[in-house]
């Protein structure tokens, strides 16, 4: 690890983009030919992929692509309509990142619509959604709030709006059926809560005290009864190391309990180790660029004392199995940035990892991925402006190609990003250099890392039914089990957030201008209205470990409270 490898790697463990521009490294390394192996798990045909270039073109490579890129430009009909409607009824709507890119793409047109709807309408990930819906009702005069995501997301800002005195602002989902998770739902059976009544028994026969690290995808019932069973702190992707480090720094012999997310947990251990196993990583370099605090000792003892919940993984993520990560080794590694949802398998994320030491990758959020991707190509515009400015060379065309390591929802903000950037640096040159064929030439090519098992070809016949060789028509992703999700287990595609649609966000609006009473139905799921766990209110409970974990973000150090809970556990169980 190079000094400047150690500050890549460090910019996610904090939480946060790279701020500082590196030197030059974004030319792309000179394609090395392509290893055949003998291995049927290299998949012949080249990963789908968008590239988005100058005058905001965008070029689809791939069917499956071709779905993601047809809806990036959406229908001025549809916009329109729902502009109106939301600005009569002054609703606000708050959408995950991992949205279906239809209503994505219809999203970020509204928010260019109307001024009003430019801060009524957020696409951002669980936590921060939460925030948004509070700001756009306490700013912006929202008084009811869509939220497009799955039911612990809506169940989040809800009660993130109550604990700001917001409970007269209803949350609205956008079907009545239940949304679900696979991630959350692995947390919320016996086997979850039995495994924290283990793992907390063993924490104080290990003469250590337990604290239970969960993923703030989970149900508020799950974190409530999580937090009656042991001491309880939620974290995002972008937060969790330094939750685990700072716990292990306030409490020396604390037992980190993480769940419900395998893939996450297991990630995180690799990590430790591979910063112990460097001979690079001193305890001077620890202290300066992870934390102030820590030493290889410190580092080694927080690794033996974390265990990670053996059976918890999103449908998503799941879906970089080894077929995507062999292919992706011998095609794309040297010629490509890669990024990593922290939730995604080890071998994907250990290329990731290894890119990033260099900076050419990212592993982290989704809001680490999308600030990745941003910077990289605002560096090389900035570079280019500057060539064609002192007239150094004539410019080539510059294609930077990131791998998409997460859910393929994103790739709307990534586009946005991208062709403001492009956009800013053609409007820049030309007022600099007057010539019309000086602008940016750089495109960005974003590669979707889709298994062939979930890809289908399906064919048509002329009255609709499906017959072999007759108006064959590719459609990507599709089967049987959910669209985008591969028969072998995982999707490109969130099966659970393409509940959320134009049409069922069309009939919440119309039903608030109406007052329905069947809006009864679209609330958040409220399991825990009206009970107690342990004579405390379940939804107070419940909140309990968020509330933890935004104090931790504010000041930087668990609270007190929550400290003084882990270390006088053994005491309450006796």
């Amino acid at each position: 690890f190079s000094r400047a490898s150690a500050a890549s790697l460090s910019s996610w463990m904090l939480g946060r983009a790279t701020t500082t521009a590196t030197s030059s490294s974004t030319s792309t390394a000179t394609t090395a030919a392509a290893v055949r192996s003998k291995s049927t798990m290299i998949l012949d045909q080249p990963f789908p992929s968008i590239v988005i270039g100058p005058e905001r073109s965008i070029e689809p490579q791939g069917s499956f692509a071709e779905a993601q890129a047809q809806f990036l430009d959406p229908d001025p009909d549809m916009v329109e309509t729902l502009r109106d409607g939301l600005l009569k009824t002054n609703m606000g709507i708050v959408a995950h990142y991992y949205m279906d890119v239809e209503l994505q793409g219809v999203l970020q047109a509204l928010k260019q619509s109307h001024p009003l709807l430019e801060h009524r309408i957020g696409i951002a990930d669980s936590l921060k959604m939460g925030d948004l819906a509070v700001q756009m009702c306490n700013n912006h005069g929202v008084t009811s709030v869509v939220c497009l995501g799955v039911d612990f997301m809506s169940e989040s800002v809800q009660a993130i709006l109550h604990k700001n005195g917001l409970e007269q602002v209803p949350v609205y989902r956008a079907t009545p059926q239940k949304i679900g998770c696979s991630l959350a739902e692995s947390a919320e059976g016996d086997a979850y809560r039995a495994w924290l009544q283990q793992e907390s028994k063993k924490a104080l026969q290990q003469d250590t005290v337990p604290l239970h690290v969960i993923y703030i995808n989970t149900s508020l019932e799950t974190k409530a009864v999580s937090s009656s069973i042991v001491p309880t702190i939620t974290c995002t992707s972008s937060n969790v190391l330094q939750t685990l480090l700072q716990a292990a720094q306030q409490i020396p012999n604390v037992k980190i309990l993480y769940g419900p997310d395998t893939y996450m947990g297991d990630n995180l251990i690799r990590l430790l180790e591979v910063i112990l196993e460097s001979p690079d990583w001193t305890d001077d370099k620890i202290a300066t660029q992870l934390h102030p605090h820590h030493s290889n000792a410190t580092l080694q003892r927080l690794k033996d004392n974390m265990v990670v919940f053996p059976q918890g993984n999103c449908v998503v993520h799941h879906m970089f199995g080894s077929q995507v990560v062999e292919t992706v080794k011998q095609k794309y590694y040297d010629n490509s940035f890669m990024t990593a949802h922290l939730e995604v398998p080890g071998e994907m994320f250990d290329i990731a990892m290894t890119k990033s030491l260099d900076d050419q990758g990212v592993v982290g959020s989704t809001s680490d991925i999308l600030n990745f991707i941003t910077r990289k190509v605002q560096e090389a515009a900035t570079q280019q402006q500057s060539q064609q400015q002192d007239q150094q060379q004539s410019q080539q065309q510059q294609r930077l190609r990131f791998v998409l390591g997460t859910e393929a929802g994103m790739v709307t903000s990534i586009v946005k990003n991208v062709q403001d950037i492009l956009g800013q640096t053609v409007t820049a040159s030309l007022e600099t250099t007057n010539n019309n064929n000086k602008g940016a030439h750089i495109e960005a090519e974003i590669i979707f890392p889709v298994s062939s098992e979930a890809v289908m070809t399906t064919t048509t016949t002329d009255d609709g039914g499906k017959d072999a060789n007759v108006n064959e028509l590719p459609i990507v992703p599709g089967v049987a089990g959910g669209e985008g999700c591969s028969t072998a287990g995982g999707c490109a595609t969130c099966p659970f957030m393409k509940m959320n649609d134009l049409e069922a966000l069309q009939d919440i609006i119309d039903m608030v201008d109406e007052g329905n009473k069947k809006l009864a139905k679209h609330l958040p799921p409220d399991r825990l209205r009206g009970k107690s766990i342990d004579g405390m209110d379940a939804t107070d409970l419940g909140t309990e470990a968020i509330l933890y974990m935004r104090q931790f973000m504010q000041d930087k150090a668990l609270p007190q409270e929550l400290v003084d809970k882990v270390t006088s556990f053994r005491k309450q169980q006796q």
